[in-house]
Formats: C-alpha cells, sequence, structure tokens
C-alpha cells in the first residue's frame, strides 16, 4: 500500500509546487516574498532528495540495528568503509548501510561472509550497547542466527 517513509517526500513536493506556482504566477514582482519563498523552495527540494537517497539503496550512515539478518558487505575504494547490506528484524527488506572500517569489522563482516557462504545465517550486533543515537562509530559482531527448533513461544 502506502509507504509512509515516502510521507515528507510527498509533502515537500507538494509545498515545492505551490511555491513555485505562487512565486510564478501572482508575486513575481515583489523581491521580498521571492526572498521569503526561494529558501522555502529550496528546503522543500533538500528533504526531497534526502528522504529518497535513505531510502533507495544508497549506503546510510546509522547504527544497523540489533538482531539483523547479514546478506553481504563489500569494501569501498579507499578502504575507510564497509558497505553493508542487512534484514532489519522487523521489515524484512534489505537496506545497505555503511560502517568504519577498522580492523575488527572487516574481521566480523568477513567471518560472516564466510559462513553465510557455508548456509549458516549471520545476525549482526553492535559490541558496546551502551552507545546510544545515530551514529555508527562502534564496533559489529557477527554470531550465528539460530532458529529454536521447537518453534517461538
Amino acid at each position: 500500500m502506502f509507504d509512509w517513509n515516502l510521507l515528507p517526500f510527498f509533502v515537500s513536493m507538494i509545498i515545492l509546487t505551490l511555491v513555485v506556482l505562487v512565486i510564478g504566477v501572482h508575486f513575481y514582482r515583489n523581491v521580498l516574498v521571492m526572498f521569503v519563498m526561494i529558501p522555502v523552495a529550496l528546503f522543500c527540494a533538500f528533504t526531497g532528495y534526502n528522504t529518497i537517497t535513505t531510502m533507495l539503496g544508497y549506503p546510510v550512515k546509522q547504527t544497523i540495528p540489533e538482531h539483523s539478518l547479514y546478506i553481504n558487505h563489500i569494501e569501498n575504494q579507499d578502504g575507510s568503509e564497509l558497505y553493508v547490506w542487512v534484514l532489519e528484524p522487523e521489515r524484512m527488506m534489505p537496506k545497505n548501510y555503511s560502517i568504519p572500517a577498522t580492523d575488527k569489522n572487516k574481521k566480523q563482516m568477513q567471518r560472516a561472509k564466510g559462513k553465510t557462504g557455508k548456509g549458516i545465517n549471520q545476525t549482526i550486533s553492535r559490541t558496546k550497547s551502551d552507545r546510544s543515537g545515530e551514529n555508527n562509530d562502534g564496533d559489529y559482531m557477527v554470531y550465528d542466527f539460530v532458529i529454536n527448533p521447537r518453534g517461538l513461544k
């Protein structure tokens, strides 16, 4: 149905369209109105761009949610970041995250890639749980994803 993550984009595009129409039709001679409306239009365009780029597969620099299922990873060209594809626990849609390419992260992601290649699913979690916020400056660890044979209770 409707993806609520796209709501800021749709709202900003509607506002941007209205602003451009109002400036173009009614207030083309009033410099003060144009001085206010042009930054509003630019803000709406920036908000739309930000919303779409965080949703369309570009790597986002956020903390990988706990208990995400590892899919794959690659290292960028200069070796400063790892791009990790995971399935988030609730959404079950792949998302691409950018994490720092520390030695520990590289080792853990390589371990996850090897085990996933052998058919053992891997789950990602942060090593330090006391860090909060959207920053992804911590190290990550991977562990085997095991399903209880008796099922969920």
